[in-house]
């Protein structure tokens, strides 16, 4: 009797591991996550959205020529409507989520101050893997040098300091199996990607020329070679 339930429960096991194995594939830059808010890093890990978008009374704005969303309120239905009545909603604070999902894609919440916005901005995330990718651009204001020149001689005749909007990149990433983020650079990146010796060394070795040349090329190739599971929708 004990080694017919000893086998039932062997058997119970691998059944429970193989469904398991079935509801998860690998994580790759063309999985489509599930549509809604994610007030969690676990939440999106899981592919699990905390709200579905048919939840929510939310105004956002996605801007798919630089990858950007905006959010200008959320609310959250409190109750189903009964007959007659109208559904009851409560407000949530924008600052306690930690991303969204928009047709598949997505987007992690950016710091407010930072980027010196009313709203709640999101970056698309550009990249899934292991490694995640994500950019946003920030217009600033930076003093240039500019010259008036005499037409005669060729000189310059008055050269002052004036005010010039620039256009600057920032790039980060996001390590899908711990949640944490940082700037995506030659150091924190060869930080992230110990557990590859071969990669490793090709990244360190990389002059400053070839980091902008071949730096993301070197996410490309680390997130194609190791691999992370996600849960199926």
């Amino acid at each position: 009797m004990k080694k017919v339930l000893l086998i039932l429960s062997f058997l119970f096991l691998v059944n429970a591991l193989l469904q398991a194995q079935g509801d998860t594939v690998y994580l790759s830059k063309n999985f489509k996550f599930q549509d809604g808010i994610f007030l969690s890093f676990e939440d999106f890990k899981n592919n699990t959205p905390t709200y579905k978008w048919e939840e929510v009374l939310a105004g956002v704005h996605s801007n798919p020529q630089n990858f950007l969303a905006q959010m200008f309120g959320l609310k959250v239905k409190k109750s189903e409507a009964k007959e007659g009545q109208e559904s009851e909603y409560k407000n949530i604070n924008l600052e306690s989520i930690w991303g969204i999902c928009l047709d598949g894609i997505p987007y992690i919440r950016l710091s407010r101050e930072e980027l010196n916005k009313e709203n709640v901005v999101f970056a698309g995330m550009k990249l899934r893997g292991k490694i995640c990718y994500y950019e946003y651009e920030e217009f600033v204001i930076q003093k240039k040098e500019m010259s008036a020149y005499n037409p005669v001689t060729g000189y310059p005749f008055r050269t002052k300091d004036v005010d010039v909007e620039v256009k600057l990149i920032h790039q980060n990433m996001l390590h899908f199996e711990t949640g944490e983020t940082a700037v995506f650079s030659k150091d924190n990146f060869k930080e992230w990607i110990k557990d590859d010796e071969k990669l490793y060394q090709t990244v360190n070795d990389l002059s400053a020329q070839e980091v902008d040349e071949k730096l993301f090329k070197c996410l490309l190739i680390y997130d194609d070679r190791n691999l992370v599971k996600v849960r199926k929708k």
